[in-house]
């Protein structure tokens, strides 16, 4: 084995993560959060495929599921990138505040493959390390914004950390409560350090407790019933820690439908726990109906209105809209169509399998147990959150780690890794790591990171410039930047918002007609256009029909643009 080449690719790994969850530019940027961590991510991505290629057969030897489970996700990514309506840019790069699309998974799927490789290589043990020190920071951070001493004038005061939103804020500290917990449950230590975690522990569940924010407690909840259940194995049996996982599981499940308005737990209701069955049920309709490919990659807010349901209008009123389904597993399958999202939850499920397999058998180190747990407190943030790329790369490297250090603990790889047999002597394939980390490989790693840093740089261009444009006043340069190709649907409208304020409406009627060719289900060009007296009638009538199309369940919307169709005849 080469180490040099292992701890390259493992401190590229780890930078990269840390980068991602840390990088914001609250300056420069329109969006401060997602782009610059999409950028860091999609450079470090690249700058890893050299190790990849390298690895490819370990990886198909030690896990070929999670191998064939990946190539075939990002299959499923590129058909529907190429076989929707929904402009590339926004598949590509993903939507504005977000930046979900194809980019951002392919550097989430770069880290899991290369995390399997690293984890069955060497005890690859700076991944918790790296992610403990990451959350004191974070955790500091957050401290400071929920005592009102930020040195960032956001323009919202909020307790976000770096992360751009309460519940990813909440989520990540579950994910660092889980591996303190474990410390505190599986290992020896001195009274200093015990004192040490049990302070962060108290710290993170204060923090989520003031936030108001309950998705890092069932993160945390998820994650310690499985610190708990590799106790109950290391002191009892595999028996009693299944029995006990049904019991927490049994439980959460009840708890959670409480916080839906649904089961004896009812009073415990959450409203934005109840809207998300909203976004849910839109993102399953969108899914049914667009099987194959799906409605465009990041592409659920160009139709959550047209498959939201009549109860999601009138719980709150029309106007509530959502870019997301709040399910990551929903995300994916409602922006690329069924398979993916089978193919993205086989992916889970395979790392949870691996999980069994190894607490079953009894071989664990306490690495595997901390991750493994903050993998399954992952898993909750799946179900109920959106897949935030700061979070969401941990979430990755966890997965990854997990299958690698599975197949590195259980007997049968562990005696052919170390004994390195031939294929001729055991007629079974064994990994071999007969490449070096050359000069070469390093130059190239230098130059795919580079293009992957260019790749991800325009729209973080793109943003910046609407940010000038918006703060000088200066339409022509909104103009400019809204038609480029790294633009999105948010600058848009924030430019025909601004022409139609300034009262220039046949400038924003111009430029709608121009937009509708674009993107023929644009909102707010469908506005335009419908809304105005002096367009063609046929035009008109189009644009109000397509309005109709678009948000069927809006029944008084629905009425009035019935009204303006009957009085164009």
């Amino acid at each position: 084995m080469n180490i040099g080449r292992e701890n390259a690719a493992e401190k590229t790994l780890l930078f990269t993560a840390i980068l991602a969850t840390l990088i914001i530019s609250p300056t420069f940027a329109y969006d401060p959060i997602n782009l610059p961590k999409m950028l860091v991510i999609s450079t470090g991505a690249f700058a890893l495929i050299p190790f990849l290629i390298i690895s490819i057969q370990t990886i198909r030897v030690v896990s070929p599921i999670a191998f064939t489970l990946s190539a075939f996700l990002i299959f499923t990514f590129l058909l529907s990138m190429l076989t929707n309506d929904r402009s590339f840019s926004q598949q590509f790069w993903g939507v504005w505040g977000r930046n979900t699309g194809f980019l951002t998974y392919f550097a989430f799927i770069t880290a899991f493959l290369v995390s399997i490789t690293l984890a069955y290589r060497s005890d690859f043990i700076l991944v918790r390390l790296a992610f403990e020190r990451l959350s004191y920071a974070i955790s500091i951070y957050t401290l400071m914004q929920a005592g009102g001493i930020d040195p960032i004038n956001w323009s919202q005061k909020q307790m976000v950390a770096t992360l751009g939103n309460l519940n990813f804020m909440s989520s990540f500290l579950g994910l660092a409560t889980i591996s303190c917990a474990s410390r505190l449950f599986h290992e020896k230590l001195s009274l200093t350090s015990k004192l040490h975690y049990l302070f962060f522990v108290t710290l993170n569940l204060y923090l989520m407790w003031i936030s108001g924010s309950i998705q890092g407690i069932g993160v945390f909840a998820a994650g310690l019933s499985f610190v708990v259940a590799f106790k109950i194995m290391s002191k009892t049996s595999f028996r009693n820690s299944i029995i006990w996982l049904i019991l927490t599981a049994g439980a959460g499940s009840i708890l959670f439908l409480g916080t839906m308005g649904l089961g004896p737990l009812s009073p415990l209701k959450q409203v934005t726990v109840i809207f998300r069955r909203d976004y849910w049920l839109a993102g399953w309709n969108m899914t049914l109906d667009n099987w194959l490919n799906g409605v465009g990659i990041d592409s659920y807010g160009d139709y959550y209105e047209q498959y939201r349901d009549l109860s999601a209008v009138t719980r709150t009123g029309p106007e509530r809209v959502a870019n997301t389904a709040h399910n990551i597993f929903l995300d994916v399958s409602s922006g690329s169509g069924l398979f993916a999202g089978l193919s993205f939850l086989a992916i889970l499920v395979f790392v949870m399998i691996a999980i069994l397999k190894t607490l079953k058998n009894s071989r664990m180190d306490n690495t595997f147990i901390a991750v493994s747990s903050m993998f399954m407190g992952f898993i909750v943030f799946c179900l109920i959150s959106i897949n935030q790329i700061g979070v969401g790369i941990w979430g990755f490297l966890f997965a990854g780690y997990v299958v690698g250090a599975s197949s590195r603990l259980s007997s049968s790889t562990s005696e052919s890794f170390k004994n390195s047999k031939s294929e001729s002597q055991t007629g079974k394939k064994t990994p071999r790591f007969n490449s070096e980390w050359t000069l070469p490989a390093k130059l190239a790693s230098l130059a795919l990171g580079l293009i992957g840093f260019l790749i991800a740089l325009p729209p973080n261009i793109t943003d910046a410039q609407m940010l000038s444009a918006i703060k000088k006043g200066d339409l022509v340069s909104m103009r400019n930047v809204v038609t480029e190709i790294s633009s999105t649907s948010q600058f848009t409208k924030k430019y025909m918002t601004l022409l139609l304020d300034k009262g220039l409406v046949a400038e924003a009627y111009e430029f709608a007609g121009e937009e509708l060719k674009r993107d023929p289900r644009n909102d707010i060009a469908l506005r335009v256009v419908a809304y105005n007296d002096k367009a063609p009638t046929e035009q008109r009538k189009a644009a109000l029909l397509s309005l109709k199309q678009r948000d069927p369940q809006n029944l008084e919307f629905a009425k009035y643009l019935d009204e303006l169709l009957a009085k164009l005849g």
